[in-house]
């Protein structure tokens, strides 16, 4: 780590000045288990499911566990589970089941079962972006009560970082009520480091009447460190800072000093049919209004029903011991069901 930038110049060197070659036929090289020989591209390595592009038969989502061994003269990123980061080609190993990370500065071995990650390097933005769309409606004829949720997640990597883009939104309409809404947009950055620390910096945008505010927009900035990452599993807590601005239903505007907590558990398996499985807790407590604070929970099971297309089912709860507006509920929970896509 201590040279990661030269190592990683010296890596890209040779991709930059062999820029034409991209256009040339797939070399890569992924042994498997059962000793088959496949031949393509490596694009990444995420959550224990290795994305390899062939010419002939499409792209490809091979189980990391299939693996033997993988080559690829290209430059790479790559993670394992210590939270430690190399860059350079990859080789096979000199014994089974080992992956040689190779740069002008030297290089590392690491038994395949503790690499967290691989990502190509060279790579444009767009092929890197990864994403997500949930839909669910309901309707009771008896009381004319229309329920939409909609759900979008669009997200990127890259060496020793991320960038993720989040909305939802929940609207209830009812003859003779006034409809209610519940909407979020963030956009958060993390940037990585060794030992699995990472930096957290976020941006949201919220609207929840039932809780007695039309707007609050906040940004926050906060450290973490993944406690546990495994290829299946990641627990992350944090602790940081949250400075808000909420425009209440009835009465004037406010801004907000808080100090926040988070805690974060993810469960991902990656045979047919997939299942992803997430949990947060976010905390916050006013350094500014003594005696408020306000809870955030959100948890999701989402199952695919064939390639692609999953069913999703996502529970939330909002909690403000004194809300916006004077009067308003302290409490606003849900649950939804919804059809969604991913790519």
């Amino acid at each position: 780590m201590r040279h990661c930038r030269a190592r990683a110049f010296a890596s890209l060197l040779p991709a930059c000045l062999g820029a034409p070659a991209l256009a040339a036929p797939k070399t890569d090289v992924v042994v498997l288990a059962n000793g088959d020989h496949l031949t393509g591209e490596v694009r990444e390595l995420e959550r224990g499911s290795l994305t390899f592009k062939t010419d002939d038969i499409g792209t490809l989502a091979i189980e990391w566990d299939n693996v033997r061994s993988v080559t690829a003269k290209a430059a790479f990123d790559v993670d394992d589970l210590d939270g430690n980061r190399y860059v350079g080609s990859l080789e096979a190993g000199s014994v089974a089941g080992e992956l040689r990370i190779v740069s002008l500065e030297g290089e590392h071995a690491l038994r395949l079962k503790r690499v967290a990650s691989i990502r190509r390097l060279g790579s444009t933005f767009w092929s890197q972006l990864d994403g997500s769309v949930d839909v669910g409606a309901s309707y009771t004829s008896a009381s004319e009560l229309f329920t939409l949720d909609v759900a979008a997640a669009l997200d990127t990597e890259r060496p020793g970082w991320e960038l993720d883009a989040d909305a939802t939104a929940t609207i209830s309409s009812q003859p003779d009520v006034e409809d209610t809404r519940r909407s979020n947009l963030s956009l958060a950055y993390a940037r990585r480091f060794r030992n699995r620390w990472l930096a957290l910096v976020q941006g949201l945008l919220e609207q929840n009447r039932e809780l007695g505010f039309d707007l609050r927009s906040s940004a926050a900035a906060g450290g973490g460190r993944y406690l546990v990452q495994s290829q299946r599993d990641r627990l992350l807590t944090g602790l940081g800072f949250s400075l808000n601005r909420e425009q209440p239903v009835d009465g004037e505007e406010r801004t907000n000093v808080e100090a926040m907590a988070l805690l974060s558990y993810d469960r991902y398996s990656y045979d047919f049919p997939k299942v992803d499985v997430s949990v947060a807790a976010v905390g916050f407590a006013s350094l500014n209004d003594s005696g408020r604070y306000r809870v955030e929970l959100n948890a999701r099971f989402k199952r695919e029903l064939v390639k692609d297309f999953y069913a999703t089912l996502r529970g939330y709860e909002s909690y403000d011991r004194r809300p916006a507006t004077e009067g308003a509920p302290t409490d606003d929970y849900g649950l939804t069901f919804a059809l969604g896509w991913s790519f």
